[in-house]
Order: structure tokens, then C-alpha cells, then sequence
């Protein structure tokens, strides 16, 4: 079984899934918090969560994800329906700081 696992809605559920990872599908940030506390409670690796999803958290769950520490890592994914995203710069903006260099998708 998978070990990681994603909470999305629509075209970023759907886009997820084609990787092969288990996608957890929610209709709002509502639902995506109840789902999220299960996982959290799973031997996971990583939980991806949808950036949209994610602000509409309650502010206690919001508080509970900033002081999270080990297992599993909790990674915030843009929407693939905002075609204004730049996933490149996004995602040197979050590796960058992690890994100490750049790392460039082609």
C-alpha cells in the first residue's frame, strides 16, 4: 500500500490520481478537514493537500498543521484548475529552502 496520500477536489483529485497515489476526494475544506484528521492518525509518509483546501481550514486546524512535526510530512499543492499558478516557481519556493539548492523540472 501506498504511503502517500492526497486530500483534493476536482481537477487537482483527478490530475493526482493519474500519478497513482491514493487520492482522498473532498467537496470542501470542511469535509478535507475531517479526512485530513484520519490520515494524520495513519502510518503515512506524506499527506498532500490542496493549497485551496487548506485556507478554508478552521483556524484550529490551521494551528494543529503549523505546529505538526514528523510523520507524515505535510506537503501544500497549488490547484491545477488556476491556470494562473507557476507550479515551477512554487515548488523552488518550498524545495529550495528544504534541500539548501535550486532544482529545476524540465
Amino acid at each position: 500500500m501506498s504511503k502517500i496520500c492526497a486530500v483534493a477536489s476536482g481537477a487537482t483529485a483527478m490530475n493526482l490520481a493519474l500519478t497513482g497515489i491514493r487520492v482522498q476526494e473532498v467537496s470542501d475544506a470542511k469535509d478535507a478537514e475531517g479526512v485530513l484528521e484520519g490520515l494524520l492518525q495513519e502510518k503515512l509518509d506524506v499527506v498532500i493537500i490542496e493549497e485551496k483546501l487548506r485556507h478554508g481550514f478552521s483556524e484550529r486546524t490551521q494551528e494543529r498543521l503549523k505546529r505538526h512535526k514528523g510523520a507524515p510530512l505535510l506537503v501544500n499543492c497549488p490547484s491545477f484548475d488556476d491556470e494562473e499558478t507557476d507550479v515551477d516557481a512554487y515548488l523552488s519556493s518550498v524545495i529550495k529552502p528544504a534541500v539548501g539548492f535550486e532544482i529545476r523540472l524540465s
